[in-house]
């Protein structure tokens, strides 16, 4: 089966296996850049990504900034982050890093707006495809965004711990003579969340997902579809049960 002709592009770049070992960790982590930007992520990573305390903190914001393509003023880095090509991340002002988050532009390009608040053990994986965050948004612990398409979420958005956001990512599996690994991936439609959602914790959002501004989705939802702005939304799969602003039925 001809996997390229079904799969994005970045596909065929990130999933390529010649090559020495050296040459697949650049890929994987620093990105195909020159000798001495490869030499600088190596020397930042091992030296000051697991110092602990105020030390960590400072010379982390001394030396983490030139990474990226673009990273503002005053950004905190938490101990223990784990970055992979960085030259394809852009981070706003104000933005702060807990300890062990993950920041992932291997596939796309990583945008985050100012102020966020990216908790820890977070992830935000550019496979094949972008994130695109607003500003102010809240990304609280281990919440997964997973971006085989596109992922954007709105200004004062507040995502809740252990969520699972996922754009793109459905393998082909009919053919039972090939591998579900090796039939390749179907075109995504993304996510798209817009400004002023509350997603409770432990909920998943899959692809083709687009949640419109102010809803608010109870935990351990699963939500596939398009929501109507200021929806409340709970369940498996997620229903409305009302708008914010209408009187409860619940007595």
């Amino acid at each position: 089966m001809d996997v390229s002709r079904e799969t994005p592009p970045d596909t065929r770049y990130v999933l390529r296996r010649e090559g020495s070992a050296l040459k697949k960790y650049r890929r994987l982590a620093p990105g195909d850049v020159g000798l001495l930007r490869f030499l600088y992520y190596e020397a930042v990573i091992t030296l000051f990504a697991n110092i602990p305390g105020a030390l960590g903190y400072l010379l982390r914001k001394l030396f983490f900034p030139p990474l990226f393509k673009r990273c503002g003023k005053g950004v905190v880095f938490g101990r223990g982050m784990t970055i992979r090509n960085p030259a394809n991340i852009e981070i706003g002002h104000g933005v702060v890093f807990d300890d062990y988050v993950l920041l992932d532009g291997k596939g796309g390009i990583l945008k985050i707006g100012d102020r966020c608040l990216v908790a820890r053990g977070a992830t935000l994986s550019c496979k094949y495809g972008d994130i695109i965050l607003g500003n102010d948004v809240n990304i609280s612990n281990n919440v997964t965004i997973y971006s085989n398409h596109r992922v954007e979420i709105g200004d004062k958005t507040f995502i809740a711990g252990h969520c699972y956001i996922v754009a793109g990512g459905e393998h082909y599996f009919e053919d039972t003579t090939i591998p579900i690994l090796d039939q390749g991936i179907k075109e995504g439609r993304g996510v798209k969340i817009e400004g002023d959602c509350w997603i409770g914790a432990a909920t998943t959002v899959l692809d083709g997902t687009h949640l419109a501004h102010g809803c608010v989705v109870g935990a351990s939802a699963l939500l596939k579809g398009a929501f109507e702005p200021y929806s409340i939304i709970v369940g498996i799969p997620g229903r409305v049960i009302r708008k914010r602003g209408e009187a409860s039925t619940n007595k």
